[in-house]
């Protein structure tokens, strides 16, 4: 197991790393890169490898959003130097290997270039103080996690997406009859089986909510649009308001929601696109909205899901 506490520090401890954004897509990045050099090996390392290593990777993002104190908005934390970030260094003093080297190599660089980007940037005209207010809006958007608020629209889908998660056809060899919904926890997808071997593959988001659920559910009922009612955790939090927030744009369940019979989880669209290949601390299985709506009209009340 690495070290990606020390890793990842290396990488936010930068000028740009205040922005919610650029430190989301630094964690997105590493998740990636760590998964895809891990089933690259020969032999491919299990599930079990690929979750301990993953989860291990989480706790270090968790901790660094916890103790940094540009979360707070008081700049980069005492005690470390804001010296230019050089990848060759950096890499070299690490002696490790296998995912380790993978997520070291793609934070290192992210964050060399960033620091090269923002060092040689003068606030000095108006593009860079209205860049400079955006960032602050988008602060106040995001939760901890990347999560959008409720109440503000992130948009039907996410421009910059990685491929891997977009809507596809795929190859996908399994028992499960065709028109059956598979849900991949371990790797933020969901499948939905097709004749011949073939499953059309969705990227998903996963919320706290349904990150133990597993076994077969069913559909028992599906909305367009709903209402979304806040759990009282998010409340407490304030991360949202109480009461009923009605069905549009902004709302976290999206422009469709299928539930699961447990009467506890579902599957739905989702406000906030950029947390697709992620995990954030609220909800369950969400969709973008493009997705969602494509989903929800190839699938009906009673469609059998497993979720893996």
């Amino acid at each position: 197991m690495g070290d990606y506490y020390s890793i990842l520090l290396r990488a936010v401890t930068t000028p740009e790393a205040g922005d919610t954004q650029w430190r989301r897509d630094v964690y997105n990045r590493a998740r990636r890169a760590l998964i895809k050099q891990m089933r690259s090996r020969r032999p491919p390392a299990s599930p079990a490898e690929i979750a301990t290593e993953q989860a291990a990777l989480d706790t270090a993002i968790k901790r660094i959003e916890t103790e940094m104190p540009w979360a707070r908005g008081k700049g980069v934390r005492s005690g470390v130097a804001q010296v230019k970030p050089s990848v060759r260094p950096f890499v070299e003093s690490f002696p490790l290997s296998g995912p380790v080297c993978i997520v070291l190599a793609v934070v290192a660089a992210l964050g060399a270039g960033g620091y090269a980007f923002w060092s040689t940037r003068q606030p000095a005209n108006k593009a860079a103080t209205a860049s400079s207010n955006m960032a602050s809006v988008t602060a106040a958007m995001t939760t901890k996690d990347g999560d959008i608020r409720p109440g503000i629209d992130g948009g039907p889908m996410d421009a910059g997406e990685s491929y891997v998660f977009r809507r596809q056809p795929t190859f996908y060899r399994t028992l499960q009859p065709v028109g059956t919904i598979v849900v991949d926890k371990l790797q933020h997808f969901l499948y939905l089986i097709q004749p011949k071997n073939v499953a059309l593959r969705y990227g998903i988001g996963i919320g706290g909510q349904c990150i133990d659920l597993a076994g077969l559910r069913r559909i028992a009922s599906m909305a367009e649009w709903p209402q979304w009612r806040p759990p009282l955790e998010m409340v407490k939090q304030k991360l949202a308001e109480p009461g009923v927030l009605a069905g549009g744009p902004g709302n976290p369940l999206g422009a469709r929601v299928l539930d699961l019979d447990d009467n506890a989880s579902r599957i739905n669209g989702t406000n906030a696109p950029k947390t697709i290949g992620t995990t954030v601390a609220f909800g369950c299985f969400r969709l973008v909205n493009d997705d969602i709506v494509d989903l929800y009209r190839r699938v009906h009340v009673g469609t059998q899901v497993v979720v893996n």
